[in-house]
Protein backbone atom coordinates (compact mmCIF):
# COMPACT_ATOMS: atom_id res chain seq x y z
CA UNK A 1 0.00 0.00 0.00
CA UNK A 2 1.38 3.41 -0.98
CA UNK A 3 1.31 6.53 1.19
CA UNK A 4 -1.42 7.98 -1.07
CA UNK A 5 -3.71 5.02 -0.31
CA UNK A 6 -3.82 6.11 3.34
CA UNK A 7 -5.35 9.45 2.30
CA UNK A 8 -8.64 8.06 1.04
CA UNK A 9 -10.12 9.69 4.14
CA UNK A 10 -9.12 12.84 5.99
CA UNK A 11 -5.85 12.60 7.91
CA UNK A 12 -3.78 15.15 9.80
CA UNK A 13 -0.51 15.88 7.98
CA UNK A 14 2.53 18.12 8.21
CA UNK A 15 3.30 20.01 5.01
CA UNK A 16 6.80 21.36 4.38
CA UNK A 17 6.44 24.39 2.10
CA UNK A 18 9.56 25.92 0.47
CA UNK A 19 9.81 29.67 0.97
CA UNK A 20 11.53 32.24 -1.16
CA UNK A 21 15.17 32.52 -0.19
CA UNK A 22 15.73 28.79 0.29
CA UNK A 23 14.05 28.40 3.69
CA UNK A 24 11.04 26.21 4.41
CA UNK A 25 8.05 26.24 6.75
CA UNK A 26 6.22 23.26 8.29
CA UNK A 27 2.44 23.74 8.55
CA UNK A 28 -0.16 21.36 10.02
CA UNK A 29 -3.22 20.52 7.96
CA UNK A 30 -5.82 17.90 7.09
CA UNK A 31 -5.41 16.11 3.73
CA UNK A 32 -7.48 13.80 1.57
CA UNK A 33 -6.89 12.39 -1.92
CA UNK A 34 -9.86 13.72 -3.89
CA UNK A 35 -8.90 12.30 -7.31
CA UNK A 36 -5.58 10.44 -6.85
CA UNK A 37 -2.87 11.53 -7.38
CA UNK A 38 -4.57 14.90 -6.70
CA UNK A 39 -5.22 15.77 -3.06
CA UNK A 40 -6.49 18.73 -1.10
CA UNK A 41 -4.96 20.01 2.13
CA UNK A 42 -7.03 22.22 4.43
CA UNK A 43 -5.29 24.44 6.99
CA UNK A 44 -6.43 26.42 9.99
CA UNK A 45 -7.34 30.06 9.31
CA UNK A 46 -4.38 32.44 9.01
CA UNK A 47 -1.81 29.62 8.57
CA UNK A 48 -1.29 30.11 4.83
CA UNK A 49 -2.16 33.77 4.40
CA UNK A 50 1.03 35.23 5.98
CA UNK A 51 3.31 32.79 4.11
CA UNK A 52 5.14 33.54 0.88
CA UNK A 53 6.03 30.13 -0.50
CA UNK A 54 7.56 29.02 -3.78
CA UNK A 55 4.84 27.11 -5.64
CA UNK A 56 7.32 25.92 -8.29
CA UNK A 57 9.64 24.09 -5.86
CA UNK A 58 7.16 21.45 -4.72
CA UNK A 59 6.49 20.40 -1.14
CA UNK A 60 6.62 17.40 1.19
CA UNK A 61 3.71 15.86 3.12
CA UNK A 62 4.34 13.71 6.21
CA UNK A 63 1.84 11.78 8.32
CA UNK A 64 1.22 8.55 10.22
CA UNK A 65 -0.61 5.61 8.68
CA UNK A 66 -3.29 3.91 10.84
CA UNK A 67 -0.69 1.30 11.90
CA UNK A 68 1.63 4.07 13.12
CA UNK A 69 4.20 3.86 10.31
CA UNK A 70 5.52 7.25 9.08
CA UNK A 71 4.57 8.09 5.49
CA UNK A 72 5.95 10.76 3.16
CA UNK A 73 4.68 12.23 -0.11
CA UNK A 74 6.58 14.54 -2.43
CA UNK A 75 4.09 16.76 -4.23
CA UNK A 76 3.67 19.84 -6.39
CA UNK A 77 1.25 22.71 -5.83
CA UNK A 78 -1.46 22.74 -8.49
CA UNK A 79 -3.42 25.70 -7.16
CA UNK A 80 -4.14 27.85 -4.14
CA UNK A 81 -7.86 27.14 -3.75
CA UNK A 82 -8.38 29.62 -0.91
CA UNK A 83 -6.68 31.18 2.11
CA UNK A 84 -7.06 27.84 3.89
CA UNK A 85 -6.76 25.24 1.12
CA UNK A 86 -4.16 23.99 -1.38
CA UNK A 87 -4.64 21.54 -4.23
CA UNK A 88 -1.58 19.29 -4.70
CA UNK A 89 -0.46 16.49 -7.01
CA UNK A 90 1.51 13.63 -5.48
CA UNK A 91 4.74 12.89 -7.36
CA UNK A 92 6.42 10.24 -5.23
CA UNK A 93 5.58 8.42 -2.03
CA UNK A 94 7.47 6.17 0.32
CA UNK A 95 7.04 4.52 3.70
CA UNK A 96 9.69 4.51 6.39
CA UNK A 97 8.87 0.99 7.56
CA UNK A 98 12.39 -0.29 6.88
CA UNK A 99 13.85 1.71 9.75
CA UNK A 100 12.56 2.68 13.14
CA UNK A 101 11.30 6.22 12.76
CA UNK A 102 9.81 8.30 15.54
CA UNK A 103 6.93 10.72 15.33
CA UNK A 104 7.44 13.92 17.33
CA UNK A 105 4.69 15.70 19.24
CA UNK A 106 4.49 18.84 21.36
CA UNK A 107 3.04 17.99 24.75
CA UNK A 108 2.57 19.36 28.25
CA UNK A 109 4.39 16.67 30.24
CA UNK A 110 5.99 16.64 33.68
CA UNK A 111 9.74 16.44 32.94
CA UNK A 112 12.75 16.90 35.22
CA UNK A 113 16.42 16.87 34.21
CA UNK A 114 19.86 17.01 35.85
CA UNK A 115 23.48 16.97 34.60
CA UNK A 116 25.00 13.54 35.19
CA UNK A 117 28.58 14.83 35.36
CA UNK A 118 27.82 16.92 38.47
CA UNK A 119 27.80 15.06 41.77
CA UNK A 120 24.57 15.44 43.76
CA UNK A 121 23.11 17.77 41.12
CA UNK A 122 19.62 19.06 41.81
CA UNK A 123 16.90 18.10 39.34
CA UNK A 124 15.34 21.01 37.46
CA UNK A 125 11.65 20.89 36.62
CA UNK A 126 10.57 21.89 33.09
CA UNK A 127 7.87 24.55 33.27
CA UNK A 128 6.77 24.60 29.62
CA UNK A 129 5.61 22.13 26.92
CA UNK A 130 8.24 19.80 25.48
CA UNK A 131 8.74 18.16 22.08
CA UNK A 132 9.05 14.40 22.49
CA UNK A 133 9.52 11.26 20.39
CA UNK A 134 10.65 7.69 20.92
CA UNK A 135 14.19 8.74 20.00
CA UNK A 136 14.67 11.88 22.05
CA UNK A 137 13.21 14.99 23.60
CA UNK A 138 13.57 18.76 23.30
CA UNK A 139 13.10 20.75 26.49
CA UNK A 140 13.29 24.42 27.46
CA UNK A 141 16.15 25.03 29.94
CA UNK A 142 17.65 27.92 31.88
CA UNK A 143 21.26 27.24 30.92
CA UNK A 144 23.27 25.96 27.96
CA UNK A 145 24.94 22.55 28.15
CA UNK A 146 27.93 21.22 26.28
CA UNK A 147 27.25 18.96 23.29
CA UNK A 148 27.91 15.34 24.15
CA UNK A 149 27.32 15.80 27.89
CA UNK A 150 24.96 13.37 29.63
CA UNK A 151 21.66 14.37 31.22
CA UNK A 152 19.40 12.38 33.51
CA UNK A 153 15.67 12.57 32.79
CA UNK A 154 12.46 11.80 34.61
CA UNK A 155 9.43 11.81 32.32
CA UNK A 156 5.90 11.24 33.62
CA UNK A 157 3.46 9.99 31.00
CA UNK A 158 -0.30 10.21 31.46
CA UNK A 159 -1.39 8.16 28.43
CA UNK A 160 -2.23 5.62 27.22
CA UNK A 161 -1.54 4.62 30.85
CA UNK A 162 0.38 6.42 33.63
CA UNK A 163 4.11 5.66 33.74
CA UNK A 164 7.22 7.21 35.28
CA UNK A 165 10.34 6.90 33.11
CA UNK A 166 13.91 7.48 34.20
CA UNK A 167 16.63 7.41 31.56
CA UNK A 168 19.88 8.98 30.41
CA UNK A 169 20.21 11.22 27.36
CA UNK A 170 22.97 12.95 25.42
CA UNK A 171 22.97 16.62 24.51
CA UNK A 172 22.81 16.97 20.72
CA UNK A 173 22.62 20.77 20.61
CA UNK A 174 21.47 23.87 22.43
CA UNK A 175 19.64 26.61 20.54
CA UNK A 176 17.22 29.51 20.87
CA UNK A 177 13.55 29.15 19.96
CA UNK A 178 11.10 31.98 20.55
CA UNK A 179 13.52 33.65 22.93
CA UNK A 180 13.89 30.51 25.11
CA UNK A 181 16.92 28.24 25.33
CA UNK A 182 16.11 24.73 24.06
CA UNK A 183 18.05 21.54 24.75
CA UNK A 184 17.85 18.79 22.13
CA UNK A 185 18.50 15.39 23.71
CA UNK A 186 18.86 11.83 22.39
CA UNK A 187 18.15 8.86 24.65
CA UNK A 188 21.31 6.80 25.20
CA UNK A 189 20.30 4.59 28.13
CA UNK A 190 16.61 3.72 28.27
CA UNK A 191 14.67 0.52 28.89
CA UNK A 192 12.99 -0.88 25.79
CA UNK A 193 9.63 -0.98 27.60
CA UNK A 194 10.00 2.70 28.52
CA UNK A 195 10.86 3.65 24.93
CA UNK A 196 7.84 1.71 23.67
CA UNK A 197 5.69 3.56 26.22
CA UNK A 198 6.91 6.91 24.87
CA UNK A 199 6.12 5.82 21.30
CA UNK A 200 2.63 4.74 22.42
CA UNK A 201 2.16 8.10 24.15
CA UNK A 202 3.17 9.98 20.99
CA UNK A 203 0.67 8.00 18.92
CA UNK A 204 -2.10 8.63 21.48
CA UNK A 205 -1.29 12.36 21.62
CA UNK A 206 -1.16 12.59 17.82
CA UNK A 207 -4.61 11.01 17.54
CA UNK A 208 -5.96 13.43 20.16
CA UNK A 209 -4.51 16.39 18.26
CA UNK A 210 -5.93 14.97 15.02
CA UNK A 211 -9.45 14.91 16.46
CA UNK A 212 -9.06 18.46 17.77
CA UNK A 213 -7.75 19.85 14.47
CA UNK A 214 -10.44 18.13 12.43
CA UNK A 215 -13.06 19.59 14.77
CA UNK A 216 -11.54 23.09 14.51
CA UNK A 217 -11.54 22.88 10.72
CA UNK A 218 -15.17 21.84 10.65
CA UNK A 219 -14.40 18.66 8.70
CA UNK A 220 -16.20 15.36 9.19
CA UNK A 221 -13.57 12.58 8.82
Amino acid sequence: MSALDHLKEYRVVQVTLPRTGGESTVVDGVAMATEPPVLEVTFLPDQLQPLTFDEQSGCRISFLAPNGSPQTLNAEVLSVVSDTKLQLRALESFSQTQKRAYFRVDAALSVSYWPMDVEDANAQSVQAPVNISGGGIRIPVKEKMREGSKVGLEIILDAPRPRVIECAAEVIRTFKLGGATQLALRYVDIEEEDQDAIVAYCFAEQRKQLRLKVHMMGISP
